[in-house]
């Protein structure tokens, strides 16, 4: 995939991406950013993992904080959060390998433990970030545990939703996705479908309630469907996840997660699709120092759900 954005920290405009779809999903991250009320830069990092593009907004001076999203998610679903956070802190929001405006890499034969981290030391030592804040969604959750565990590079830890890295046992339709013909199967139906109603039903799974979704966020998982090789990349990590339905031994690290000594808080949707709220509590109460809070009527993207209770609280705890 080329582009004409140069080396290094480079500050794209949606016109310097030669690929027409990214091109118009990065026209549409811009109009989710202003629909959000977040001014928002747009920039681009060289890594071994290829181009990673990540979000920054809030006080150039504030104290670093990183949102990490889900495994099928890109760095815009963390948008209608930052403004909670964007008046004191430097909020980064980096799009995972094969999400967003990064590079579509093959997750085939990778060691996950090893690469769903490496960018992200690459990118927090370029940026000069020792231990930011780490909130993390799902995946990005798993990932900022590894961060803590194998790397002590986290501070704060919110995790919000579903953590992944607790559980090798998923939902039925999510265990699919590791076997290679149904995959395959399910990855074709979805690019026949409709990319605006299948942005609308993806959410629908996620969130109880959609009401203040902002209408821009699904006009840009709409254009996502378009963006070359990111399918494909999403599918070679549901494929590396594990076999026959059995999750990769690296999704329960639960043993390791006990021992983080980082400040931690679970926000956690008692409707959350991929685990109740009870399959963290023995994880939490086992922390040194670590708080869940049950969300009534909230899914595995709480921060999307009406209200501003989930921003107070991850804002809350990061001010310590």
């Amino acid at each position: 995939m080329s582009h004409s954005v140069p080396a290094g920290h480079a500050t794209p405009s949606p016109a310097d991406w030669e690929n027409p779809a990214e091109r118009r999903y990065a026209e549409c991250q811009g109009r989710l950013a202003v629909e959000c009320g977040v001014d928002a830069e747009s920039r681009v990092a060289d890594t071994d993992a290829g181009r990673v593009h990540y979000l920054v907004a809030g006080d150039p001076e504030g104290e670093p904080v990183v949102l990490l999203h889900g495994a099928g998610t890109h760095a815009v679903t963390w948008l209608p959060l930052v403004p909670a956070l964007a008046d004191d802190y430097r909020v980064y929001v980096p799009d995972r390998p094969g999400r967003g405006l990064s590079a579509a890499p093959s997750y085939r034969g990778r060691d996950l433990r090893e690469f769903l981290v490496e960018y992200l030391l690459e990118l927090f030592d370029d940026l000069g970030l020792d231990r930011p804040h780490v909130v993390g969604n799902s995946l990005g959750g798993q990932q900022a545990f590894l961060l803590a565990i194998d790397h002590d590079r986290v501070d704060r830890l919110p995790l919000v939703g579903a953590p992944g890295g607790l559980s090798r046992e998923y939902p039925v339709v999510f265990r699919l996705l590791t076997m290679h013909g149904v995959s395959r199967l399910l990855y074709w139906l979805n690019a026949r479908g409709d990319p605006l109603a299948n942005a609308r039903e993806s959410v629908d799974r996620f969130v109880v309630d959609d009401s203040e979704v902002p209408g821009a966020f699904y006009e840009t998982l709409a254009a996502a469907a378009s963006l070359p090789g990111r399918a494909e990349s999403l599918r070679s990590l549901n494929l590396e996840q594990g076999s026959f339905g059995r999750m990769h031994p690296v999704f329960d690290i639960s043993d390791e997660v006990v021992d983080i000594g980082r400040p931690t808080l679970f926000l956690w949707g008692s409707e959350d699709v991929l685990w109740p709220p009870e399959a963290g509590r023995p994880v939490a109460d086992r922390m040194p120092d670590a708080t869940l809070h049950a969300l009534p009527d909230h899914g595995h993207m709480p921060w999307l759900e009406p209200g501003e209770d989930v921003a107070r609280r991850v804002r809350s705890f990061l001010d310590g």
